[in-house]
């Protein structure tokens, strides 16, 4: 009896398994929101939204914004690695802000245990001052050698704040640094003469160096942004520097399911490839440069190396 119990047991699971439609086949049937870790005006927040319709589109529901600032995104990121990995909160911020935040002290969460879903470019940061100012990177070197200099970053342990850190070091020179909330404050800032420079992913200055206000000195690349083709980049003057590259991309919850995974990382490539987004991309000088789950986890795993060898810098 007790075999033939087993038995009947068995074959309803396997009956159930193989008539039961793969787990997340039917995702999404209710709206997902989009977190951003920085407020309204920025990089971060104005890619989000201007991707969310074409996801939306693809993926057959609505994607609600939903911008949480604070700490530079630290809250965010401790709220986000206890959120139910059904797929229906996602993030999105310029990484690895948060593996920075990482080495500054102790958090919440471990961006390694986030699950990567896709990005949709690379960007390198740019040294950019008032147009009022120095002409060349040389002018400003000579003038930041003659005395300590004010600096925006996009917030403490913010991608920014670490290129910050790696330059003027390399370039043995100091800064006193003003943090902002997202790099919209901090361009801001500078156009209004608050600033002696700041230092921002090239796109969040685009506005303000087309309208004349500002101007890009230096960008830190080992490779020219094809937008910006008269800036120098550290090689030309003579400079050896590390970058860390940042991307701009999407992740989902700890142990989110993979059959969940494909669906977005599919909807999140055929949505940056939509004419919309392309026009959006152009207007903000984005070099897209599409990256798959895998890359963006390899991307994770091998910037922990990197930002170890700056930790005591982050300190500072």
């Amino acid at each position: 009896m007790f075999k033939s119990a087993r038995i009947l047991v068995i074959v309803v699971a396997v009956c159930g398994f193989l008539w039961a439609p793969a787990f997340g086949a039917d995702f999404p049937t209710k709206p997902i929101k989009l977190i951003v870790t920085a407020g309204a005006g920025g990089g971060e927040d104005t890619e989000a939204r201007a991707l969310a319709p074409f996801l939306e589109k693809h993926l057959g529901t609505q994607i609600m914004i939903e911008n949480q600032t604070g700490a530079g995104g630290k809250i965010a990121f401790e709220k986000f690695q206890k959120v139910e990995p059904d797929g229906y909160t996602l993030i999105t911020y310029t990484f690895p802000k948060s593996v920075i935040m990482e080495f500054q002290g102790k958090t919440g969460y471990r961006t390694k245990d986030f699950t990567p879903i896709a990005a949709w470019s690379r960007s390198s940061q740019l040294l950019v001052v008032h147009a009022d100012a120095w002409k060349t990177f040389d002018e400003f070197l000579k003038a930041a050698k003659a005395k300590t200099l004010s600096g925006g970053l996009s917030g403490r342990g913010s991608t920014t704040h670490l290129m910050g850190l790696i330059a003027l070091d390399e370039l043995d020179i100091k800064a006193n640094w003003v943090p902002y909330e997202g790099a919209a404050g901090s361009v801001t800032a500078l156009a209004g003469k608050h600033l002696d420079f700041t230092i921002c992913l090239s796109t969040s200055a685009v506005s303000l160096i087309n309208a004349g206000k500002l101007r890009p000195l230096l960008l830190f690349s080992d490779k020219r942004d094809p937008y910006l083709p008269n800036v120098p980049i550290p090689k030309d003057l003579g400079f050896t520097m590390s970058f860390i590259p940042t991307l701009r991309g999407i992740e989902a919850p700890p142990n989110t399911p993979p059959a969940i995974v494909k669906i977005l990382e599919d909807a999140i490539g055929k949505a940056a490839k939509e004419q919309g987004f392309l026009d959006v991309a152009k207007k903000r000088q984005i070099v897209l440069q599409p990256v798959s789950s895998k890359e963006f986890g390899k991307a994770v795993a091998d910037v922990y190396t990197k930002i170890a060898k700056f930790q005591d810098m982050l300190k500072q």
